[in-house]
């Protein structure tokens, strides 16, 4: 018969304990379920916890992924299985193996080699294969399940004091079924921006459908891979996710002229890209500004850049369309210095009265369609429960920027005959429209810039619709406003 364990001033409660469920598991492992058993062999080993090592290098590892430094944590993974292939259980070595593998590719999506076009007769690695690969892995890691009975039907007693121990496994395996999930997000996400790549070649992007599909991988993985060792590869997902719906949203509401919306939308997401710069921000990297120079000598990964000029770009656009209210609030020089800061992408307002003084153009103006907006309010801001009738006739069509300032009234009718003629709608989205009226000697170029939104200059002579230079500044003009460009630009060059 077994002498139970017996407790003296020498022995620790912690050694009492783990005595006592040893000799327990030795002495029932032939009377009792494998399911019971490996629940009580688990509560042995956890009592010691054996993943305190496990869970340091962990979060070490992982701390480096909040910084960019996806080198440093291949490395650094890579040094800590080939130190533990004598004492470390061979979970704790496939899981480093894994992690390496991940900082690896994690560092060609974040540099979105993912877009890269292959060149014939070169060879490329797959980050789509190389996740794929690694979420098989991975998954098969987590879905195994440990045999704690020895051939002999005993329970082996190594398990309990080393790092390899059942219950250190145990988490490692139920870790390995987080990162599975991190990985199908990935997965996700890389097709998200293959579409968006695919829209920009578009006239129009459906900003509607890209919302969408970025809001549901939102939500879909909002409670996954939520274990605490993710915490940084969570963090920077979110955020990924939700500076891009703030990003498109600002797109939406700005087609539709609302100012408040827009910038609230605008502020999120310079409020979250702030937020996360103070998360991934090291030594290295809080010398850099957010100005010019930084966006050309910044180490950090080229999505995360992008972010920044996109958003910088959809200021620039967002300066425009409400020029007239953000000016209301400020005086003309300060005004033209907020446009013309390191901040913005660019300075539309300069152009366009460069191009005005240049082409001796009349008026330059962007007319906004509102008729058949329910909720439209006019510019600037409104409260919320404000009621504004529906505008009529002329006044459906609202000039939102104007240069010079005076809006051409005496033109008004002509130019909303043509913004909409529907017959022209496809000349519009694809060309500048050329229109001479001879009434009144005056030429009209037009083009569509958003579904509701036409860009017009008016002269007060007759003007060649095979004018380079008038038609290429509209053109390039229209091009920079509708943002495809700004997405194309995801695709690394």
């Amino acid at each position: 018969m077994h002498t139970a364990p017996t407790i003296n001033n020498k022995t620790s409660l912690h050694d009492f304990q783990q005595q006592l469920l040893h000799d327990s598991l030795r002495n029932s492992s032939a009377d009792i379920p494998d399911e019971q058993q490996e629940l009580t062999y688990m509560m042995a080993a956890s009592t010691k916890h054996p993943t305190d090592h496990e869970e340091l290098i962990l979060q070490g590892l992982l701390a480096q992924f909040s910084n960019f430094n996806y080198d440093k944590a291949k490395e650094q993974a890579e040094k800590e299985r080939d130190l533990s292939r004598c004492s470390g259980s061979a979970v704790w070595q496939s899981l480093l193996t894994c992690v390496a593998q991940l900082a690896a590719t994690e560092k060609l999506y974040m540099n979105l080699s993912f877009l890269t076009a292959k060149g014939f007769l070169r060879k490329e690695s797959s980050v789509r294969a190389s996740y794929e690969l690694l979420n098989t892995e991975l998954n098969e890691m987590g879905l195994e399940k440990k045999n704690i009975l020895s051939n002999n039907g005993n329970t082996s007693t190594s398990g309990l004091t080393s790092p390899g121990s059942s219950g250190c496994d145990g988490i490692l395996r139920h870790l390995c079924s987080h990162l599975v999930l991190f990985i199908k997000a990935r997965l996700q996400m890389i097709t998200f921006y293959e579409r968006v790549i695919e829209m920009s070649i578009c006239r129009l992007m459906n900003f509607e459908e890209l919302l969408s599909h970025i809001i549901d991988i939102s939500s879909s993985n909002s409670r996954n891979f939520h274990h605490p060792l993710l915490t940084p590869i969570k963090t920077s997902f979110t955020y990924e996710c939700d500076i891009l719906i703030h990003l498109l949203r600002s797109q939406l509401e700005m087609q539709f002229w609302r100012f408040l919306p827009s910038l609230l939308h605008l502020h999120d997401a310079h409020s979250k890209l702030n937020s996360w710069h103070t998360v991934v921000q090291s030594k290295e990297t809080k010398k850099y500004g957010f100005g010019s120079s930084f966006l050309k000598s910044s180490p950090l990964p080229s999505l995360y850049q992008w972010l920044w000029q996109a958003k910088a770009a959809f200021v620039s656009k967002f300066s425009l369309y409400f020029h007239e209210t953000l000016a209301a609030q400020s005086s003309p020089a300060d005004m033209k210095a907020l446009i013309s800061r390191q901040g913005q992408a660019c300075d539309y307002v300069s152009k366009i009265q460069s191009f005005q003084r240049r082409s001796d153009a009349v008026s330059v103006c962007l007319v906004f369609e509102a008729a058949g907006v329910e909720d439209y309010q006019g510019a600037g801001y409104h409260h919320p429960e404000e009621s504004v009738p529906p505008p009529k006739g002329l006044d459906s069509y609202p000039a939102i920027f104007t240069y010079p300032p005076t809006k051409p009234l005496e033109r008004w009718p002509s130019i909303v005959m043509r913004v909409s003629d529907r017959s022209n709608e496809h000349a519009l989205l694809d060309h500048v429209v050329h229109f001479f009226d001879q009434q009144v000697g005056s030429t009209y170029f037009l083009c569509r810039v958003e579904p509701r939104i036409t860009f017009v200059a008016i002269f007060d002579t007759k003007k060649s619709e095979k004018d380079s230079y008038i038609r290429d500044f509209i053109y390039d003009l229209v091009m920079q406003l509708r943002c495809n460009k700004v997405f194309a630009n995801l695709k690394p060059k």
